[in-house]
């Protein structure tokens, strides 16, 4: 928890997984992820393979692959246009910090785009291209790369300043204490917001402390790096 390191929650596969089969063993490490994948329909032409993303937190990882899986249902012998298969997760941690744009996942997919543009099927996240062609694109170019650490980009400085912010954006760690489940929770301090009436007369509002968990807090505004911080610092890790 320590690093929001890039990963590769399933590296490269030539001739890929099926899908619902990797999704039901692997839907807790797709929690709270932003992703890029690569995946083919059994329909599909030989050389024809769908790149995307998911960039919320949450479970929103596994409900957009999910969406395939729905779709297209599972491989089977009686239908051979039945099913999907999966050849490559890369994954961050969702942090709000961060902006999609700014988002390595995005910035695969980009890159991705870019340079297959004359290889568009439809749409624009289709590419008839071979899986060699992708891959031997995505080594030279060090787009599986995983020593990345994702640095946040969204700073109101100006609003720190004053002690003010979003409600949902985290000001500091100040405790933390074990749940009768055993899970820690962290008593956690917000910044001050403001709430505006029609005649946009600001009232200021001190929003009380809450205790949170490590998820719940990682999809807050500077909630992870604090978190990080703190658990680095009280010896956690």
């Amino acid at each position: 928890m320590s690093n929001n390191n890039f990963k590769q929650l399933l590296p490269f596969t030539r001739d890929g997984v099926e899908l619902k089969t990797w999704l039901d063993k692997h839907q807790d490490k797709l929690r709270n992820q932003r992703i890029f994948y690569i995946l083919k329909a059994n329909l599909e032409h030989k050389n024809v393979f769908k790149i995307g993303l998911s960039e919320r937190g949450g479970n929103s990882a596994y409900g957009r692959l999910n969406d395939y899986y729905h779709f297209y249902g599972k491989t089977n012998k009686e239908n051979r246009c039945h099913g999907v298969k999966l050849h490559l997760v890369l994954a961050n941690t969702y942090n709000p910090d961060v902006e999609n744009s700014d988002a390595r996942v995005r910035r695969v997919e980009t890159k991705m785009k870019a340079h297959f543009k004359d290889k568009i099927e439809r749409g624009t996240e289709r590419l008839k291209v071979s899986i060699d062609d992708l891959f031997s694109y995505m080594m030279e170019h060090k787009l599986l790369e995983t020593k990345e650490v994702e640095k946040p980009t969204r700073q109101t400085p100006r609003l720190a300043e004053k002690g003010q912010a979003s409600q949902d954006a985290v000001k500091a760690i100040i405790g933390n204490a074990k749940s009768r489940r055993g899970d820690i929770k962290y008593t956690v301090e917000f910044y001050d917001a403001f709430k505006y009436d029609q005649y946009q007369n600001a009232t200021r509002i001190k929003t009380p402390n809450k205790e949170l968990t490590y998820d719940e807090l990682v999809q807050m505004r500077h909630g992870k790096r604090l978190v990080d911080e703190y658990r680095k610092r009280i010896g956690l890790n």
